[in-house]
């Protein structure tokens, strides 16, 4: 649900992703209330959440649900819901609409009354009925794109609770759920900072770094407890943490259950957000996920052992994935200086680059950007281990490898550090 307070699911397989039992005891212990609020900003309808049923009509459940707006985390699109997809079955936390308003919830600052949204929400209808297909050319007309346009912008905004509004006379959140989930959502250790230090949302996938406190051999232990109960090995859950947002999914069901099921926060052991955060560290590092290419990255990078040549490396922000463009400044076989530049793609910690080379211009006043002759060189490999640590590998196609190029292998460390913060995990114990 959307809260006046600007600040600029998929249900999991409980045979696989259950969790149960505590390892550690409760460090803040959260009231009945806020244990309430938080199944019910998974699903306010269920009995276990307070809840009576569905809306009249509603098959689509995301079109009422607070986490499909705000996502799990609470941060809308500056969190694990930035690639949301918007559906026919579902909104989105407003990526691609046409308002631009913050779905974050800002801790602290929740009440009732700004949940209700009384007189300002939609009614049940204008949710599910508001899709619109946007139809293939030549039928893609300027109407239908207006109305697809208009009804994924509908279909995001918050849902009037209020018994005078739009839908009133039909199930409706109860005053004890609102009082709950204002609570829930000013509960500090609910917040998504009580697991990570930072969420990267232009990280594609999403990029988390859990809190330094976790321990992964204690989150190590915490899984071991729900493996015998689900007969589920960590390594099942790793290719659904690889996708977007899934920590962030995680980190609310494992620590407060999921309604109207057998995962329940009794079955789980009641954890504490410390607990939770060190079964993340633990998942985390099991799949491999906790460090990627990322815009903090950027800079002059060299190897001391080659000092005279290095690289300049720019981590690029782009809206569905990030790039990687590296420029080389390096010898030919006869002592002329060369400048190989490469671009591609981030894959996680990762990114191969088709690299070129550029010749013919002239200096200065006769420059002629039409003289530019660009040609491909080859292609290259940038694996960053850390924020301080890059492994480079170039490769020469046959055409410099007969000019004398070979090929080229060595490690990468800073020379110079940018003004962005590079997010890099908690080590393993």
């Amino acid at each position: 649900m959307k809260l006046n307070v600007v600040n600029p699911g998929r249900l999991f397989s409980i045979s696989v992703l259950a969790l149960m039992l505590p390892v550690m005891a409760t460090a803040q212990t959260p009231s009945d209330c806020v244990e309430q609020g938080a199944l019910a900003y998974d699903n306010w309808t269920k009995t276990d959440a307070g809840g009576s049923g569905t809306p009249t009509g509603e098959a689509n459940g995301d079109y009422y649900r607070c986490k499909s707006c705000h996502g799990w985390d609470r941060l809308g699109t500056d969190g694990g819901y930035v690639r949301r997809s918007r559906t026919a079955s579902r909104p989105n936390a407003g990526a691609g609409d046409g308002d631009a308003t913050s779905r974050e919830i800002v801790s602290g600052a929740a009440t009732s009354d700004k949940i209700l949204h009384n007189g300002s929400g939609r009614s049940y209808a204008d949710g599910t009925g508001s899709w619109v297909a946007l139809n293939p050319m030549p039928m893609h007309s300027a109407q239908n794109t207006a109305g697809h346009e208009n009804g994924y912008t509908l279909g995001n905004q918050h849902p009037d609770f209020s018994t005078g509004g739009p839908n009133a006379g039909d199930k409706l959140p109860t005053a004890e759920q609102l009082t709950c989930l204002a609570e829930f959502l000013n509960y500090a250790d609910a917040e998504w900072n009580a697991y990570f230090s930072a969420i990267y949302p232009e990280q594609n996938p999403v990029l988390y770094t859990i809190v330094e406190t976790a321990d992964a051999v204690a989150g190590e232990a915490f899984y071991d407890t729900c493996e015998g109960c689900h007969d589920a090995p960590a390594g099942e859950i790793l290719p659904y943490l690889a996708q977007d947002g899934k920590y962030s999914e995680l980190a609310h069901k494992a620590r407060w259950g999921i309604p109207n099921t057998e995962m329940t926060r009794e079955a789980l052991g009641d954890p504490s957000s410390a607990d939770i955060a060190n079964l993340l560290l633990y998942l985390q590092q099991l799949g491999g996920t906790g460090f990627a290419m990322n815009a903090g990255l950027s800079g002059n990078w060299f190897n001391a052992d080659r000092s005279g040549e290095g690289f300049n490396l720019e981590v690029s922000k782009q809206p569905n994935n990030n790039v990687l463009v590296a420029q080389f400044y390096t010898y030919n076989d006869s002592g002329d200086q060369v400048w190989l530049v490469g671009d591609g793609p981030v894959n996680g910690d990762s990114a191969e680059v088709t690299v070129y080379i550029t010749d013919d211009a002239l200096w200065g006043d006769d420059f002629d950007p039409d003289d530019v002759d660009l040609e491909v060189w080859g292609s290259g490999l940038f694996v960053a281990n850390s924020c301080g640590s890059i492994s480079m590998s170039l490769a020469p196609n046959s055409t410099y490898q007969s000019r004398g190029f070979t090929d080229l292998e060595y490690d990468l460390v800073r020379v110079t550090t940018p003004a962005v913060d590079c997010p890099s995990p908690p080590q393993s114990n």
